[in-house]
């Protein structure tokens, strides 16, 4: 019991002990100013992060969300800068969509493991999107697209994390009063018995990298909208950074359990400390290690608390 009970209030001390360190050194960091900044950088990270829940909790995995947001944002500028208007936004949906169908199918019907098909998905979206720009910033000129996803609202709240709430509650909601949530959860800790319990196993992997795909889409818009411009690789990297605040909040990477509300205090671990080391000047690839070993130490936690099987 007492393992199990420093598993679950284990990421909350340490999130509080980060907010106090980054708040006592920095006097920059604890400026509200830059907290609302920290709610709205976290917009993106929040989506992945939530999406990746799902597909981490199914016994998954997506290495490939990063490209298709940075392909769906390419998409959605050319479409943009070439008068497409609001029909960019479908557009945007339809091609982080189909990268994630693409995965789906892969995995399912090709019997890829999703390690291998999301990579490949990866390298795609990356290849698509290059091919697409030559390498060059795309320019678009939307003032209505960018209020709408990432620069409206009003007293510090963005649109851009609105949409992320929107995401967060909706994915929440599905996991935790569905049936289909329960599922999920049930397919993640044994696709053997849930192949006998008449699941349907397939289509549900289907569905949700499809789904994860489509959200990539809107992440996609979120970036575009916040810079005003699109770049091929804009969200390379995201991957990284949702599967990491996602095995921090708990979620166990051999899938059948998670939860969406431990996953969005990762996110808020991890949007807190690139923003607060950042402020400090510590250089990126400091950074990256800082992470890394903070990942490895929940993962070990993780092991220690987990119940030892029979």
């Amino acid at each position: 019991m007492t393992r199990a009970r420093l598993a679950q209030g284990g990421i909350f001390a340490a999130f509080a002990l980060i907010v106090i360190a980054l708040a006592t050194a920095s006097p920059a960091f604890r400026d509200p100013a830059n907290l609302v900044n920290i709610g709205r950088q976290v917009a993106i990270l929040g989506i992945a992060a939530c999406a990746m829940t799902w597909v981490i909790i199914l016994g998954e995995i997506d290495l490939s969300v990063g490209a298709v947001a940075s392909a769906a944002g390419v998409v959605t500028a050319m479409a943009l800068a070439a008068g497409l208007g609001p029909l960019a936004i479908p557009v945007a949906l339809a091609t982080g969509a189909a990268f994630g169908l693409m995965n789906g199918l892969l995995t399912v019907h090709a019997r890829v493991p999703s390690f291998i098909a999301t990579l490949v998905t990866f390298f795609i979206a990356q290849g698509v999107a290059l091919t697409l720009t030559t390498g060059q910033t795309v320019l678009f000129s939307a003032d209505w697209f960018r209020w709408t996803f990432a620069t409206g609202g009003a007293g510090g709240l963005r649109t851009a994390f609105v949409w992320f709430a929107i995401v967060a509650a909706v994915l929440w909601w599905a996991m935790a009063r569905t049936r289909f949530g329960a599922n999920v959860h049930a397919v993640g800790g044994s696709q053997e018995s849930a192949r006998m319990l008449g699941l349907p196993v397939d289509r549900m992997k289907i569905a949700i990298l499809t789904g994860t795909g489509a959200l990539m889409g809107l992440a996609g818009m979120i970036l575009i909208a916040r810079i005003g411009n699109a770049r091929a690789d804009g969200a390379i990297g995201l991957e990284f950074d949702a599967i990491a605040a996602v095995v921090i909040g708990g979620t166990r990477l051999g899938g059948g359990y998670g939860s969406i509300p431990r996953t969005l205090v990762g996110v808020l671990l991890i949007g807190v400390l690139n923003n607060g080391l950042a402020i400090l000047n510590v250089d990126f690839n400091t950074q990256q290690v800082i992470k890394g070993a903070l990942v490895i130490g929940v993962v070990l936690i993780d092991r220690w608390t987990r119940p030892k099987e029979a």
